[in-house]
């Protein structure tokens, strides 16, 4: 039964984003049939075939390495004791990020990271016959930030079309970079869900944006674009350094932002106390939000827990919402199997309010003509990349 709902959902996402576009006749269904016959596939072979599985829980396993080579790192700086303490946060997961940013520009330095991004985005562009820009963008997301994916094509930003920049936006949002996914899966989050996310979600964000805002532009598919190869460090000594220090930016900035966010949520909470509400904001957010769990195929019974960290992912964060989520799962009602891998996936994305305005301010830095059209796409953005993660979520949930 489950599953016929999500079946169901599945219609309603794309009906929504039928009924949201600016354009409704310029359809490409092709892509749309295409784009969701990759997810089909992907989630079939990591899902259903035992082979596939094995080589993303290998994939998973080599995730949960790197977290454990980073959690050395962090003992020798920090102590033993420390290191294995839960309660160090920014210890555990900041040593996380910061590993996994200078193995990242590591492997940029030698090559290898812009030779996967071009296969990645050569793939996609020829399935799916999309433009050579958000190719490149979306292949480099599956691995980078939001801003660092989007400097690969900065050169490209002032010239692409309305459908293209949905596209490229819509692709940031949706999906996570290699530092938070370590950094979710430091948290217990299953690694091989989050990887499936990572490599669903893209296709899934390009379906949506192109319903949304369909491609006019005929040449705007032809037109050739060339990875930006921006490498400044002079041997891998220096790409680890400058890699460490990109990750402890990175690491800084979420530990502010979940110092920021939560403590604004416990006061918000405190300040309803006080005005006599019997809900807490969570509580208030998971009304609207549960039945958008429903119907990604999650029962109903385990919807209303679901829904209020749908919520929490897309006024908030996804960091919280994982926080939250793994909270529930060492708790007396966790949530079932396929329950919790249908959450896991709904929630990989920084898709969320906070994410308009990284979009804005990085790409009106690379296009400052384009600002606004940049700000115009910021909201669409964020319903775009909001659905496609629930799609993705949905269609997997088919399997399971």
């Amino acid at each position: 039964m489950e599953k016929l709902i999500g079946l169901l959902g599945i219609g309603l996402i794309l009906g929504l984003c039928v009924l949201l576009s600016n354009n409704r006749r310029h359809i490409n269904w092709r892509l749309v049939v295409t784009g969701i016959a990759i997810q089909v596939v992907f989630a079939f072979l990591i899902l259903k075939v035992p082979f596939v599985r094995g080589i993303f829980d290998s994939l998973g396993n080599g995730v949960q390495s790197l977290l454990d080579s980073a959690k050395d790192g962090v003992a020798f700086v920090a102590g033993e004791e420390l290191a294995k303490s839960k309660f160090i946060f920014a210890l555990v997961i900041g040593g996380s990020i910061i590993f996994v940013g200078a193995l990242t520009n590591l492997l940029y330095h030698f090559g290898i990271l812009q030779k996967i991004v071009k296969g990645l985005g050569w793939a996609l562009r020829k399935s799916m016959r999309i433009s050579g820009a958000e190719a490149l963008s979306a292949g480099a997301e599956v691995f980078l930030g939001q801003v660092e994916s989007q400097l690969l094509i900065s050169r490209y930003i002032k010239t692409v079309t309305q459908s293209e920049l949905l596209g490229i936006m819509a692709c940031a949002m949706a999906t996570i970079s290699g530092s938070a996914l370590v950094a979710y899966v430091s948290l217990g989050v299953d690694p091989t869900y989050l990887l499936m996310a990572s490599f669903m979600t893209a296709p899934s964000a390009l379906v949506i944006a192109k319903i949304m805002v369909p491609e006019t532009d005929p040449s705007a598919l032809t037109r050739e674009v060339e990875l930006a190869d921006e490498r400044t460090s002079v041997n891998f000594i220096d790409a680890l350094a400058d890699g460490a220090r990109q990750g402890y930016d990175v690491a800084k900035n979420v530990m502010v932002m979940l110092i920021a966010f939560i403590a604004a949520v416990v006061l918000f909470n405190k300040i309803l106390v006080g005005l006599g509400s019997p809900w807490t904001l969570q509580e208030m957010v998971g009304w609207a939000f549960t039945p958008v769990a429903y119907i990604l195929g999650i029962p109903w019974d385990e919807a209303v827990r679901v829904g209020p960290l749908l919520g929490t992912k897309t006024i908030l964060n996804e960091f919280i919402a994982y926080v939250d989520l793994t909270a529930m799962q060492k708790g007396a009602e966790a949530l079932s199997a396929r329950t919790l891998m249908i959450t896991t996936v709904a929630l990989c994305g920084f898709a969320n309010l906070a994410s308009i305005a990284i979009n804005i301010g990085g790409l009106t830095a690379m296009a400052p003509e384009r600002k606004g059209d940049i700000a115009r796409m910021g909201f669409k953005a964020l319903i775009a990349a909001t659905l496609a993660s629930w799609l993705t979520a949905a269609l997997a949930g088919l399997f399971m």
